[in-house]
């Protein structure tokens, strides 16, 4: 496990720490906590979680990076071709030569254009698809275990509720069992007297 795996698991620990022994608010089952203590920790978890889940914004700017430099290869391509032509088209021999050039200098010009955008998104797909494959990865080694943990400790909590809950119900019968019999008693007496 990773620096930053222990730290995270650590910081939960902590957080665990002090919700068990926050005070109780009486009669429910919620808890008075620290919230600027609660909230440095937050803030402590998401500095120790890994870079990878900050690349996604590296991923992003580097795509339209790439994007633009394409369209900007493409544009200058374009404009040299299109200033090429002006200058043959002199006569009219120059001029249909000048436009079968530029034909295929354009022709050229949007397949190197295709061919840049094709590349760029296939880098693209891939930085993607690494980044995918990190976050499930982040998923099954952090996120899951915290899942978990915090499943198990809802688990144990709503024992906790129902065995309190079953106490009262226990409590309440033996008082309804201790009334009726104080009744018996009370209605045989003034059976007795008469």
């Amino acid at each position: 496990m990773s620096d930053a795996s222990i730290k995270v698991m650590q910081l939960l620990d902590e957080l665990e720490d002090i919700l068990e022994t926050a005070s109780k608010v009486p009669f429910s089952d919620k808890a008075i906590v620290d919230s600027e203590e609660i909230s440095q920790i937050i803030s402590d978890i998401r500095l120790s979680m890994p870079k990878d889940i900050q690349q996604a914004q590296w991923v992003k700017d580097e795509q339209d990076r790439i994007i633009n430099e394409a369209k900007a290869e493409y544009d200058k391509v374009i404009v040299a071709a299109k200033k090429q032509a002006e200058y043959l088209v002199e006569t009219d021999v120059i001029k249909r030569e000048a436009e079968k050039r530029a034909g295929a200098v354009i022709a050229e010009a949007e397949s190197h254009g295709r061919y840049m955008k094709l590349r760029s998104y296939e880098y693209i797909d891939k930085m993607l698809y690494d980044m995918q494959n990190e976050i499930a990865k982040l998923a099954t080694d952090y996120i899951q275990p915290m899942n978990d943990h915090f499943t198990e400790m809802l688990n144990g909590i709503n024992t906790q509720v129902n065995s309190n809950r079953q106490e009262m119900r226990d409590m309440a019968e033996r008082i309804q069992s201790r009334e009726a019999a104080s009744d018996d008693r009370y209605a045989s007496y003034g059976e007795d007297e008469e």
